[in-house]
């Protein structure tokens, strides 16, 4: 079975993008489930100013070992729940775009 990337996008002020970070930093201690770390992988950074990032300012990247765990990532996981609270509270979200795919092609060097 193919790990499940799941790529998000998100508008938050340029000025808020070091708060956006230490939050998820916090969220990557904070995801469990049934008491256990289950993401395989997680990263995050400010976008590099492109006028294809359509306003984009932050990129978080979650690999997921199955759809199951990506699916209780965005319904039921109290570490992104806390993430998407700490983001509303400190950084407000003006926009946002996911995506999640399986790995067709992997390449690592």
């Amino acid at each position: 079975m193919a790990p499940i990337c799941r790529v998000t996008m998100i508008k938050v002020e340029e000025d808020k993008l070091d708060i956006a970070l230490a939050g998820f930093k916090t969220f990557t201690q904070k995801q469990s489930k049934d008491g256990s770390p289950y993401i395989l992988s997680m990263e995050a950074g400010a976008t590099s100013g492109h006028v294809r990032d359509m306003g984009f300012t932050f990129v978080t990247k979650s690999v997921f070992h199955s759809k199951e765990d990506m699916k209780f990532y965005e319904e039921e996981c109290p570490g992104h729940q806390w993430y998407k609270d700490y983001l509303k509270e400190r950084a407000p979200v003006t926009g946002l775009m996911m995506v999640a795919f399986e790995p067709g092609v992997s390449f690592t060097l």
